[in-house]
């Protein structure tokens, strides 16, 4: 493939991995074959490439993706699923090697920016449409714009992994370079607004975090003050609007209310316990974990289709715990290796935004999906390519700076 049809490649391959937003008006048959033979065809490119020095995140993808390879074959001998079927179930999570392809390529940072930055409006865009148009739906799937009690309908479909990484460039931009801040200012507003209309409680906590963090960490005493009492004032608002009985933050408030009288019957706790302890049949899938169950033509997949349908269990609920118990312990530790790399490998300031978005995951890591699902993988395969690619450069620039030093 030529240079522009590889990035072409790249860039459908974003809207395809959100299986187009999930657009309700395209076939859905059609939609479920291209989307998973896109994403087959973008593995098998990728597999060639794999084997490569083990430097920066190449370890820990090598290790999921081999945690995933290994759990095809338990799903077979813990629970009687085919070879086949695993294979069918677990191939859109395997887009973590596309992370090879793009090394091996080598699409320029800035290429992947101009992406990021694309989708990432087109989700604010389909956003606020779906918002004022909420009858009939048109992305997404199942009852998901419901208001769920929280005092506004929740608008939420595929690519939320763009959005936040989109907004956390954006934040960064807005503080590391002087042309297009309007842009990035605009983008960093939208990207609160829109996190807070989605109503959730982890979400809007980290990115606020994360953003306070930013504004902050470099600035001199006396700014940092300011912002501060800025982050203080905008605490007391907030305080104002639930005295004024605005629903959506009525919605937050009522909602922590109940989880906190909930205690450890609260239902994130206990499937968490139960996925930890009970749900695998036997030792060794405790170890290498369970597969993934495929559709509803599967013991193993009615077994999970009744522990959702009675008792409410998801993977998706306990964000790594689903993972370790889909893929056992290689994935957990394969992530917390990036965590780690995610705050000892240095990285220039303007591109501080994959580290955030990494520390993102984090914090949302053991109550939501983000960390696995198909609808931030691809967001999180381009954080870690920019962050291995700018890793690599830096190295070979220092070493090369020590080699040119030590000739003198």
């Amino acid at each position: 493939m030529t240079k522009q049809l590889k990035v072409l490649f790249v860039f459908l391959l974003v809207l395809i991995a959100f299986n187009f937003f999930e657009a309700r008006f395209l076939s859905k048959n059609i939609n479920i074959y291209f989307w998973f033979l896109y994403i087959a065809f973008s593995i098998a490119l990728s597999l060639p490439f794999i084997f490569r020095k083990r430097q920066g995140f190449v370890l820990p993808i090598q290790l999921i993706f081999l945690s995933m390879l290994i759990s095809i074959f338990m799903a077979y001998i813990s629970w009687g699923q085919s070879i086949m079927n695993s294979i069918l179930a677990t191939v859109p999570y395997m887009l973590w090697i596309f992370f090879f392809y793009l090394l091996e390529i080598k699409i320029p940072i800035k290429t992947i920016e101009k992406i990021i930055l694309i989708y990432g409006i087109i989700y604010i865009i389909l956003y606020f449409y779906q918002f004022t148009h909420p009858d009939p739906i048109l992305f997404g799937y199942g009852d998901e714009f419901s208001e769920e009690g929280r005092g506004i309908i929740r608008i939420r479909f595929p690519g939320g992994g763009i959005f936040y990484l989109a907004s956390f460039m954006a934040i960064n931009k807005l503080t590391t370079q002087k042309d297009k801040r309007w842009l990035w200012f605009l983008l960093s507003i939208l990207g609160v607004v829109v996190c807070v209309m989605q109503v959730n409680r982890q979400d809007i906590f980290t990115l606020s975090l994360l953003f306070f963090y930013h504004l902050v960490k470099n600035l001199a005493i006396f700014k940092k003050i300011i912002v501060i009492i800025s982050f203080i004032g905008l605490l007391f608002f907030l305080k104002f609007l639930y005295n004024s009985n605005n629903p959506i933050v009525n919605g937050i408030v009522e909602q922590q209310k109940s989880d906190i009288q909930a205690g450890e019957n609260n239902i994130r706790v206990i499937e968490g316990i139960y996925f930890l302890t009970e749900f695998s049949p036997n030792n060794i899938s405790r170890i290498f974990g369970n597969g993934v169950p495929y559709a509803l033509e599967t013991e193993y997949g009615l077994f999970v289709d009744k522990l959702t349908n009675e008792q409410g269990f998801y993977f998706s609920d306990v964000g790594i715990i689903g993972m370790y118990a889909m893929f056992g312990i290689l994935s957990v530790f394969a992530y917390i290796l990036i965590w780690i790399k995610s705050f000892t490998l240095p990285i220039p300031k303007e591109f501080n935004y994959v580290k955030y978005y990494l520390w993102y995951l984090l914090i949302t890591s053991l109550t939501s999906y983000y960390v696995f699902h198909s609808r931030y993988l691809i967001a999180t395969v381009f954080a870690l390519y920019i962050y291995q690619t700018i890793y690599e450069k830096e190295k070979k620039t220092l070493i090369l700076n020590h080699r040119s030093t030590g000739n003198i």
